[in-house]
């Protein structure tokens, strides 16, 4: 064999093995696959009339993609708050990273075939249906963060569902009809996406002896740095959205208590809110930002307060009065 030919034939031969080897080891990828477990949980609804917010999910898709085996189901968001979360669906993924998951609600009827499929049910026991109009979209994507499934190992994902910022007034309300979900844009916002594995929680007590705090008090957490008291306690956006970039909040409970669950790790801040009914309307408005003394933690500071992976900061604070 001449020398060029027997060169052409070495590169032919050398090429041919990689290019089996290559396809070879992303076939081996390809069938690589691990679990996806999909929770859901609800931050609180700053209105007093609502006695329950029911969402009704057709189905899911992950990066675009429709999962299969998940069954219809209607979920009233309120019965999940202060860490307590609702399993949506398992399935089966290949490995790698995923940054968007869509919910894809069915406005029109519940599991049962009842109407309407998402509504807020208040303390009247109307139904009002969530649909803001007839060209609504009933995807709603989430992607303001992701999640890695492993080979052979299951990731639970949390959708943080902010009742809060996904619901609001009618501009012109009715008798059976006061409620409509905000718009697209505002409702993706309204919904956080994290890898349960790196959220921590901070949990404690709020005591209000001498009642500042009025008919509720909710806290809010916000990333350090990003509470601007002016802009946060004024509507903002289409939906007039208070305390809109918190990144959770919860409700201090009847007994003093308040969990604030899947915190992302970092770094945050924390501010004391006290509602009241001030026009007795049934709705909560602000009073003002709560005076607060710490009661554990020395040396802890609510405006610094770093919150690390499956860790729980604890927090209790006593109210002695309302900012200026």
């Amino acid at each position: 064999m001449k020398p060029m030919q027997h060169l052409l034939a070495v590169a032919l031969l050398l090429g041919t093995t990689v290019l089996f080897t290559n396809c070879t080891k992303d076939n081996d990828n390809s069938n690589l696959t691990g679990t996806a477990q999909f929770e859901i949980t609800d931050g609180p609804v700053d209105d007093a009339s609502v006695k329950g917010a029911f969402v009704t999910v057709a189905a899911i898709k992950i990066d675009g993609k429709e999962i299969s085996g998940f069954n219809k189901q209607t979920i009233d968001l309120m019965a999940y708050q202060q860490g307590v979360t609702k399993l949506l669906a398992t399935t089966k993924l290949e490995t790698g990273t995923y940054s968007e998951v869509t919910l894809v609600l069915d406005y029109m009827a519940d599991d049962n075939g009842n109407s309407p499929g998402c509504y807020v049910l208040s303390t009247d026991n109307l139904k009002h249906n969530l649909q803001a109009n007839a060209n609504a979209s009933n995807h709603i994507t989430i992607n303001t963060g992701s999640f890695e499934v492993k080979e052979n190992g299951t990731t639970t994902v949390v959708l943080d569902f902010d009742l809060r910022k996904a619901i609001r007034y009618e501009d012109a309300p009715q008798a059976g009809d006061q409620y409509d979900f905000v718009s697209e844009t505002e409702f993706r916002s309204a919904i956080r996406l994290v890898a349960k594995a790196n959220t921590g929680k901070v949990q404690g007590t709020c005591a209000d002896n001498l009642g500042f705090g009025g008919d509720k008090i909710v806290v809010y957490a916000y990333k350090k740095g990003t509470f601007n008291k002016q802009a946060e306690m004024q509507g903002q956006g289409e939906s007039n959205l208070m305390f809109k970039n918190a990144t959770t909040s919860a409700v201090v409970n009847g007994q003093g208590e308040y969990t604030l669950a899947f915190l992302e790790d970092g770094d945050y801040e924390l501010h004391f809110i006290g509602y009241d009914d001030k026009d007795n309307d049934g709705k909560l408005e602000p009073k003002g930002a709560l005076k607060l003394d710490l009661l554990t933690n020395i040396g802890l500071t609510l405006t610094n307060l770093r919150v690390d992976a499956n860790t729980t900061v604890s927090v209790s604070v006593q109210v002695i009065g309302i900012l200026p």
